[in-house]
C-alpha cells in the first residue's frame, strides 16, 4: 500500500491510499494536481475515424509547470538539480520540449520520454507507466534517489508525483 497527498488549486483533499503492485517495489510516491480552469479547451481529446487525436496547448503547460514542480519538490526539501529520473508523458516532441525549457533540464534528461514516444507513441494514459519503465532500465538509480512523474489530464489538469527509488 502506497499512501500519496493529493491537492488542486484552492482545494485540500484528504490523504487517500492506493494499491499499486507494479511500482511498489522501486519507488515510493506522492502526488499533487493542480487543474487551470481557465485553460479547459487547451488539451482535448476527439476519437475520429482514424483512432484518438489529443492536443495539449504546450503554452498553457509553461505557465504552470515551473511553478508546480517547485512547490512539490520545495515541500521535500528539493529543487529540480536534485532530480535523479525525469518520466514525463510524451504527449508530442512540442510538450517535452517546452517541460526540459520550463525546467531547465539537460538534453538528455528526458531521453526516456522521448525513446517511448519515438518507439511506440502516445499511448494516452498508459505512456506515462512506459516511461517510468524505460527510466528503470536505462538509468542507474540508487535508494532514495528523487523521480518526478508527470502526466496531463483534460482541464487542463497538471499531474507530478515525486517518486523515491527503493
Amino acid at each position: 500500500m502506497v499512501s500519496a497527498h493529493i491537492t488542486a488549486i484552492g482545494t485540500a483533499l484528504p490523504p487517500v491510499v492506493e494499491q499499486s503492485t507494479l511500482w511498489d517495489e522501486h519507488f515510493s510516491k506522492l502526488l499533487t494536481g493542480s487543474t487551470d480552469p481557465a485553460a479547459a479547451d487547451h488539451m482535448t481529446w476527439t476519437v475520429t475515424d482514424h483512432g484518438f487525436r489529443m492536443t495539449l496547448s504546450p503554452h498553457v503547460l509553461g505557465k504552470h509547470v515551473r511553478h508546480a514542480v517547485d512547490a512539490l519538490l520545495a515541500g521535500h526539501g528539493l529543487t529540480v538539480p536534485d532530480v535523479r529520473g525525469w518520466a514525463v508523458h510524451p504527449g508530442g516532441p512540442r510538450i517535452i520540449d517546452t517541460v526540459e525549457h520550463e525546467l531547465g533540464l539537460a538534453a538528455d534528461a528526458l531521453e526516456p520520454s522521448r525513446h517511448v514516444l519515438r518507439e511506440h507513441g502516445n499511448c494516452s494514459s498508459a505512456t506515462v507507466v512506459m516511461v517510468l519503465d524505460e527510466l528503470l532500465r536505462t538509468t542507474a538509480l540508487r535508494p532514495g534517489d528523487p523521480v518526478v512523474a508527470m502526466a496531463f489530464g483534460l482541464g487542463l489538469t497538471l499531474y507530478i508525483t515525486l517518486l523515491r527509488a527503493r
